[in-house]
Order: structure tokens, then C-alpha cells, then sequence
């Protein structure tokens, strides 16, 4: 086999590759014939051989595009000048599904390529499926969820979850009907461990040897006590003098570095203005995916007479995984 990619690699690297045309006078001829015997899994590929005098290896290249990807083993045709009949069965390939293939060819006097053909599996073809996010995730439970098109053919699936991409855990199997269009799907899943990371996908079945899986995912448990994280703030500037009065506030949440940030980094921090017991202004920071938030307010009226030492209340209102935390700043107005 080595043999037969070396010199069609060295082949075609020169230019003298033409499908289905011998590269000198002395080389093998190679033609790619029709597929036969096409099966759910099975296809018989076809073509003839000249030798064109010397011994000749040849196989066949197969793929879902014309790129290929795979090959038959290597047979041999003894030295003769007239075109021989060969085929080589293919097993384990996928229902319902577009193939290409062509020959391969060479002896000591070169190497041929034969035309590129197509042939398609019967059968329904493998389950499409896509993974979903993880919704209602809690100290011990979560609920994965996912989209599977049957493509026309009775489907089982389950979510197959654990500690790492082996999983090692699944649900019990759902089984969906031979329709051809996407169906939602989620399971519920219990007993999990609090502050664990899980990686997930979703898993379709056509019998059992017909496999098709999504793509892995993860959520990450709520912890059972919410940790307290540190919170930066500050207002500037320390002093506007003219009305409009317009400040900025910023900050950023720290600690809980065992939670991952798409989990720790959510939530919104409320931040207030006092002027005594009297309140100038309200607005709400959503917290950014590094932690991070910052937001301005302005206002036009202090209620008092000259300038006046304001309050500045941070409060950030917590999520699942983080408990709430608060800050107090001070700054002048007028």
C-alpha cells in the first residue's frame, strides 16, 4: 500500500496525472466501474486492470467526498496486456449515505488514477444530534437538553454524563419516533455531587450498531453553601460640581475561584445614591464574563443647599453559586 500512495503521490507531484490514463506507455490502465451489492453497511466496488505487461497492485479509495480519507487493502494482478476484472467488497459503512471511491493502480512502469464515483447507502441515515445547554442546574440535580433529528427511523437516545469525557453515567433511554424533522429532548438528572464540574452529550441510536453523538458539553452544580466574594468598588469622579451631577461606578468581584467564571461572573449590582436618607438615584450593573461591571448615573437636584457628601451604595444581589455581597463609597456633589 505504501508503495502504491508513494509513486502516485510522485506521480502526480510531476504532472503527469490523468484519470483513467495511463502516466507512460508502460504503465498499468486503471478504470473505475460501478458500485454494486449496495447495502445499508455493505458495497461491492468495481473496475478493470491492464498491466500493460508487468505486475501490477491496485486498490481503492473511498470517502464521503472526493478527498477519500480511506483505502481498501492492496491486491495484484499478474503481468499480462489485457484489461482484468477486479472488486473488493466494502463492510462497516454508514445507512444512508453518499460515498465516493475510485481505483488506484501501479507497477514498476507507474501509476494510474481511475475517474472519481459515487454510490449511496440504502437505509435511513445516522440520527442527526445536536447537544443542548443545561438548564435548571442545582446542588444536585441539572437538566441537559438537546435536539435529535431520527432521519425517518425509529431513534433511542440517552445522555451519557460523568467527571470527564469517558462519562461512565447515562439516564434511562427515551426513544423517539421515525419522523424527519428535529424534536427537542431533556432529561432530568439526580443524586449529583454539589460544586462538581460534568461534562454531558447527547447520544442516538438506529439499533445498535448505528451510533450518532453530539458534541460534549458541561454545567457545573451549585455549591452547597455560597461563598462570599470579595467586591471592588469606586465612584468617580470625587467630585462634580454642576448640575447635571453625573458619576460612574466600577468594580469587579473576586474569590470563589473554584466556581468557573461563566457560572461566578453573572448576576447585577444595584448601586444607589444618598444624599442623608433621601434617595437621588438608582442603576443596575449587569456583571460582565470577566468579573467586572461598571455603570453611570446623573441626577439634577441635591435637596440641600451647597455642596453636599454623598453615599454611594454597592450592592451586588448574588446568583446560585455566590451569595450576595455589598460596598459603601462617598463622593461630592455641588
Amino acid at each position: 500500500m505504501r508503495r502504491i500512495l508513494q509513486v502516485l503521490v510522485l506521480s502526480t507531484a510531476i504532472g503527469a496525472s490523468v484519470a483513467g490514463t495511463a502516466f507512460a506507455a508502460s504503465s498499468p490502465a486503471a478504470s473505475t466501474g460501478g458500485a454494486t451489492n449496495v447495502g445499508n453497511s455493505t458495497a461491492t466496488l468495481n473496475g478493470t486492470v491492464n498491466p500493460n505487461g508487468r505486475v501490477t497492485q491496485y486498490d481503492f479509495s473511498f470517502g464521503p467526498t472526493n478527498a477519500y480519507g480511506s483505502t481498501t487493502a492492496v491486491h495484484t494482478v499478474k503481468a499480462g496486456t489485457k484489461a482484468v476484472a477486479v472488486s473488493i467488497r466494502l463492510t462497516g459503512l454508514t445507512p444512508g449515505t453518499p460515498y465516493h471511491y475510485r481505483i488506484n493502480a501501479v507497477s514498476s512502469g507507474g501509476a494510474v488514477l481511475g475517474a472519481d464515483r459515487t454510490f449511496t447507502t440504502t437505509g435511513h441515515p445516522p440520527a442527526a444530534v445536536v447537544t443542548g445547554g443545561a438548564i435548571n442546574v442545582g446542588k444536585t440535580v441539572a437538566t441537559p437538553t438537546g435536539v435529535i433529528n431520527p432521519e425517518g427511523a425509529t431513534t433511542t437516545w440517552v445522555i451519557q454524563y460523568g467527571l470527564t469525557t469517558a462519562y461512565g453515567m447515562q439516564n434511562f433511554p427515551g426513544t423517539l419516533a421515525g419522523v424527519t424533522t428535529p424534536v427537542g429532548v431533556s432529561a432530568v438528572l439526580g443524586g449529583l455531587s454539589p460544586a462538581t464540574l460534568f461534562h454531558y452529550r447527547i447520544v442516538a441510536y438506529h439499533g445498535s450498531s448505528v451510533v450518532s453523538a453530539g458534541a460534549d458539553a458541561t454545567f457545573f452544580t451549585e455549591p452547597s453553601k455560597r461563598p462570599v466574594p470579595r467586591m471592588s468598588a469606586h465612584t468617580s469622579p470625587g467630585r462634580d460640581r454642576h448640575s447635571p451631577y453625573a458619576f460612574t461606578t466600577s468594580g469587579s468581584l473576586s474569590g470563589a475561584g473554584f466556581i468557573p467564571a461563566a457560572q461566578r461572573c453573572t448576576g447585577n449590582v444595584g448601586v444607589r445614591f444618598f444624599n442623608g436618607r433621601r434617595q437621588l438615584a438608582f442603576v443596575v450593573a449587569p456583571v460582565q464574563p470577566d468579573c467586572k461591571f461598571s455603570v453611570s448615573a446623573s441626577f439634577r437636584r441635591l435637596h440641600s443647599r451647597g455642596p453636599a457628601r454623598l453615599k454611594v451604595t454597592v450592592d451586588y444581589r448574588g446568583n446560585g453559586y455566590i451569595a450576595k455581597v455589598n460596598r459603601v463609597d462617598h463622593v461630592t456633589a455641588g
